[in-house]
């Protein structure tokens, strides 16, 4: 029996006029007139083919309109009946008793759910219920397993600092100090917003577990991570206010910590010359001090006190050399010197970074970099030498993979030969990377160098720069730190193992923020979520499974209910089990239906890429739709043009920033399918004369959206209409960009986004100009 064949039967079965009625009016927030329908509807019609879905519909509305009793009865009778939906059934019943305060008979049936084999989603949510109840019980220890159970597997979720909060309740309960200080030390520092610390000061002593002064000790580094989630989530006041109070402790202690306090605050404002300010004095009395040097390295670089920088990173790299930050220091000084385009310094740091520790894996990235060193200084005939050596670079073992991207290389080989005038030989290597039909960024930037040599013969001309200081080679004063080192925001979409320029770049910030770890890095990551629970291994004849089959038809009936938030994760259980392209097709199809693009566009782009990749656009063009879909398109259509951006423009960026995902939340606290973090949310909603705004609003596609393309709007305006600007700035703030361009701005579009510092905002406008 085909698959499709299978799915059609479930939704004949189905009303789905009389439920989108439902669903309207439960939306608009009408529950006693749903609740009246329904009830009409049963006893209209009490054998259809509803019958299952349509009490289970009422049960639901009577739970959402807070009518517990009716909602324990109503599940009652469901259950008798052996429903479709037993596992959600057993859930809500709990939840009603939950909320009648009948605790033991909640228990129970949030006890029953995990032996029917729910989805992730539902185990967790009924899993941190018995821990509740637990207690309530002053059960505490059973409490503290509970949540144990799901502490690992909720980390990256909105759910995860409620977590905590009940773990340090639990052991508090438990008079296990040192564990409650651990899970309270955690909120204190990365989840200052979270509702229940909002009375939190500075002070960690000081602040209340359950109506108990914790006594726990913080140090320095909680209080600046305190400090900088704080102003992530918009808290800009606040976190101002708690560095005041915390100065007057610490100046009569150590006047540096209570300015390094100060001067972090300044720097996260983009105050960047009084940050670097506070710092300067100290600078003869702990130069010999390491730490002093990379924090002043950092402040002064960004600031864009370039000589004081590289100074400061070269000198603690030489005071400091057995220390683990001393590596990181060197490369420092060498990538900051290749930014700030000091290239013959820049170069001298790399080789000798490569000769003082050859056996880190950095030296992957130093390689390249020397290799574009030579291209940027005009030594073109070297660089395609360089390009080349490190395209037969090859891995160890039995796959001898390349080093570096093949497409890459190919690239600015051809562009090395190109700026020599030779097209004759740049022309074959561009068409070849043409021809790639997945249209990746190479591709297209080859296409348009194509172009380039069809309308004009190219003439040589001397790019080589000029003998000249670094600071006049600036159209305007840089003001920023330039390095990829001090951006958290990046931090939500890199996460690869070893020791790489990305590791290293998002270093300094790694030490500085919690959120690092690499459990918690993956925030909002779907495959992180379901590689934790993963029952089984995939199974290849999936069409065969009547399991999957009915977990399929049970996720049809949750989107019928309007309960999609709930059939998204049976949809998942799915996914994880199945390799069938039958069965793959069909969850792109549910998927897109419910507004979950971010995953019919993972499938599509993973695992139909052969296909779309041999049989073009023209052949299989649903598979290339669902791998970039026109996600929210009704939103989008309206605000590009109220806001006069392309709607390609939004929809790249919707990729590149959440993959379509309307519920995203980055580590950083970035919302919702724009992932605009919450202070740039309220700075939107001022200029668009919002006064109420909220950034849980940002989670909704259509604020999302409507912000991300006021946003986009005025960065379009800024740049002059040029898309990868725009992107770039999107990603890492304008201000960034306008350092940019004014320190090597003079590059041609291809040769400036190679530039960009920022590993991350690097492939990121490639991954933006490539869906434009």
């Amino acid at each position: 029996m085909g698959v499709s064949f299978l799915f059609c039967a479930s939704f004949a079965q189905a009303s789905p006029e009389f439920f989108a009625k439902v669903h309207d009016l439960t939306a608009k927030g009408k529950n006693a007139e749903a609740i009246e329908l329904l009830q009409k509807e049963i006893k209209s019609n009490p054998k259809g083919d509803d019958r299952d879905l349509i009490p289970f519909s009422l049960a639901v509305a009577y739970y959402t309109n807070g009518e517990f009793d009716k909602a324990v009865e109503s599940f009652g009778q469901i259950l008798k009946e052996k429903s479709s939906l037993q596992e959600y059934a057993y859930f809500y019943r709990a939840m009603a008793y939950f909320k009648l305060n009948k605790l033991e008979l909640a228990q129970a049936d949030f006890k029953k759910i995990d032996d029917l084999q729910p989805n992730v989603k539902l185990k967790i949510e009924s899993i941190s219920m018995l821990g509740q109840i637990a207690l309530l019980h002053q059960n505490f220890k059973e409490a503290r397993n509970q949540f144990q159970k799901i502490e690992k597997r909720t980390r990256g979720s909105e759910d995860y600092p409620q977590i905590l909060y009940f773990l340090a309740q639990a052991e508090q309960g438990m008079n296990s100090h040192k564990s409650m200080c651990k899970w309270a030390t955690k909120l204190y520092s990365r989840y200052p917003a979270f509702a229940k610390i909002q009375d939190w000061g500075f002070d960690l002593a000081e602040n209340k577990v359950s109506g108990k002064a914790t006594q726990c000790t913080s140090d320095l580094e909680d209080f600046r991570g305190r400090v900088r989630h704080f102003i992530f989530a918009g808290y800009d006041k606040k976190a101002q206010e708690e560095i005041t109070g915390i100065r007057e402790r610490l100046v009569k202690q150590d006047p540096y910590l209570a300015d390094q306090v100060q001067a972090q605050y300044f720097a996260q404002q983009g105050e960047l010359t009084k940050a670097y300010e506070l710092l300067k004095p100290y600078y003869e009395q702990k130069k010999t001090t390491f730490s002093y040097l990379i924090t002043f390295a950092s402040m002064a670089a960004r600031a864009g006190e370039v000589q004081a920088a590289v100074g400061s990173y070269y000198l603690a790299y030489r005071l400091g050399a057995h220390q683990k930050q001393a590596k990181e220091a060197l490369y420092q000084s060498a990538f900051l010197s290749y930014q700030f385009q000091d290239y013959d310094g820049a170069a001298r740091r790399f080789k000798e970074f490569m000769q003082v520790y050859p056996t880190s894996a950095l030296n992957q990235d130093a390689k390249w970099q020397l290799a574009w060193l030579k291209y940027l200084k005009g030594d073109y005939n070297g660089a395609y030498r360089a390009f080349a050596a490190l395209q037969n670079e090859k891995f160890k073992g039995s796959n001898r993979r390349s080093k570096y991207p093949a497409d890459r290389m190919n690239y600015w080989m051809a562009m090395s030969l190109y700026r020599q005038g030779k097209q004759e030989l740049a022309k074959p290597i561009f068409e070849g990377l043409a021809k790639d039909s997945l249209m990746g960024y190479y591709a297209i930037i080859a296409n348009y160098r194509l172009k380039k040599i069809s309308a004009a013969a190219p003439r040589y001309v001397n790019r080589a720069l000029p003998e000249t200081s670094l600071r006049s080679m600036s159209r305007m004063p840089s003001m920023e730190y330039m390095m990829p080192t001090i951006d958290d925001r990046m931090m939500a979409t890199l996460g690869l193992p070893g020791e790489t320029e990305e590791s290293l770049v998002i270093q300094e910030l790694a030490e500085e923020s919690p959120e690092a770890e690499s459990a918690e890095v993956a925030e909002g990551s779907d495959e992180k979520q379901l590689e934790v629970t993963d029952q089984g291994q995939p199974l290849q004849d999936s069409s065969a499974n009547p399991v999957l089959v009915k977990r399929f038809e049970k996720a049809r009936d949750l989107m019928t209910v309007g309960l999609e938030d709930w059939a998204k994760w049976d949809l998942y259980d799915i996914e994880k089990k199945t390799r069938n392209k039958e069965f793959m097709k069909s969850l792109m199809t549910e998927y897109n239906s419910v507004g979950y693009f971010h995953r019919s566009s993972y499938i599509g782009q993973v695992y139909f890429s052969g296909q779309r990749s041999s049989m073009g656009v023209d052949g299989v063009r649903n598979l290339w739709e669902y791998a970039y879909p026109k996600a929210f398109a009704n939103y989008v259509e309206k605000y590009s043009k109220d806001y006069s951006v392309p709607n390609e423009l939004v929809w790249g960026i919707m990729r590149a920033e959440s993959q379509y995902r309307k519920d995203a939340i980055s580590p950083v606290g970035a919302l919702g399918l724009m992932q605009v973090m919450p202070f740039t949310g309220y700075r939107v909603a001022s200029l668009l004369g919002e006064k109420d705004f909220q950034p849980r609003q940002l989670l909704e596609p259509n604020n999302a959206i409507r912000m991300g393309a006021r946003y986009l709007s005025r960065l379009m305006s800024k740049f002059d209409n040029t898309i990868p600007l725009a992107a770039a700035g999107y990603n890492a703030g304008p201000h960034r960009v306008n350092n940019w361009l004014a320190s090597f701005g003079h590059l041609e579009t291809d040769e400036f986004i190679e530039h960009i510092p920022f590993l991350e905002t690097r492939n990121y406008v490639k991954k933006v100009v490539s869906n434009c």
